[in-house]
């Protein structure tokens, strides 16, 4: 109980919460709403509005020695999508997560020189 206190302590809640809020209810949304179509859904979504998220929670990370945070949108997201979305969109989830990493070991690397 005492390690689950501080590991919630140490978490940045701003980014739970943007992240669930994203990965899960926006998600849910673009996929219930009837006036957005499919390839709306994808470009719009899944592919720019995802990806710079995923981008941001890297860049949110950076001064974080691990990363494991990162993993908040990802799972909230494949939650969501294997609930109301299509089969494909199953598989953006581990590519937010390596974008997610991508951006955090590439900050930090930057930061490291």
């Amino acid at each position: 109980m005492k390690s689950l206190k501080s590991l919630w302590q140490r978490a940045d809640r701003r980014l739970w919460v943007l992240s669930i809020l994203i990965g899960f209810v926006v998600t849910w949304l673009v996929n219930i709403v009837p006036f957005i179509n499919k390839v709306e859904c994808f470009a719009v979504f899944y592919l720019l509005l995802y990806g710079a998220f995923a981008i941001w929670t890297g860049f949110t990370l950076q001064n974080r020695r691990r990363c494991w945070q990162a993993f908040v949108f990802p799972v909230s997201f494949l939650l969501a999508a294997h609930l109301f979305g299509p089969k494909y969109s199953l598989y953006f989830a581990p590519a937010y997560l390596a974008v997610a990493y991508l951006a955090w070991s590439m900050v930090r690397a930057n930061r490291n020189k």
